[in-house]
């Protein structure tokens, strides 16, 4: 018994090797679902700019064949008048649009949301096992709690 104990080390030890151990491969998963979140995100935003891209080249195109139809259809002395009323209107909507983008990107869920909610899970299990209190949170700062 007393060579087995020298082998394995005594308990305590065991436990805490144990527990690393644990925490070492919930930290493996975790970081390891950040980096498939991480490169899901980057292909998304890469296939959106590209489409993004390649519609606002088509859009424009569209708008300048349709502004030198009509522009080219008036009379001599309202084509500077109609070249003008385009020109705003096309202001004012880049304005529009613009604003809309920018709406969008502050309305996206924050980055790595679902680790942080499996870490998360992880130190409510955690502290329910151990029978410990609460740990400080800095997510909770954050959220105001």
């Amino acid at each position: 018994m007393a060579e087995r104990e020298k082998a394995s080390g005594p308990p305590l030890l065991q436990s805490v090797r144990q527990l690393a151990a644990t925490a070492l491969g919930m930290a493996h998963t975790r970081l390891s679902l950040a980096g498939v979140e991480l490169e899901e995100e980057l292909q998304r935003l890469v296939v959106l700019l590209v489409m993004t891209l390649t519609a606002l080249l088509f859009f424009a195109l569209a708008l300048l064949v349709l502004t030198f139809l009509v522009v080219f259809a008036l009379d001599a002395e309202r084509r500077v008048v109609a070249l003008g009323i385009f020109g705003c209107v096309y202001l004012g909507l880049a304005v529009l649009f613009g604003w809309r983008v920018n709406l969008a990107v502050s309305q996206r869920p924050p980055l790595f949301s679902a680790t942080l909610t499996e870490l998360e899970k992880d130190r409510a299990a955690l502290n329910s096992r151990s029978g410990a209190g609460t740990v400080h949170s800095p997510r909770a700062d954050e959220e105001g709690g």
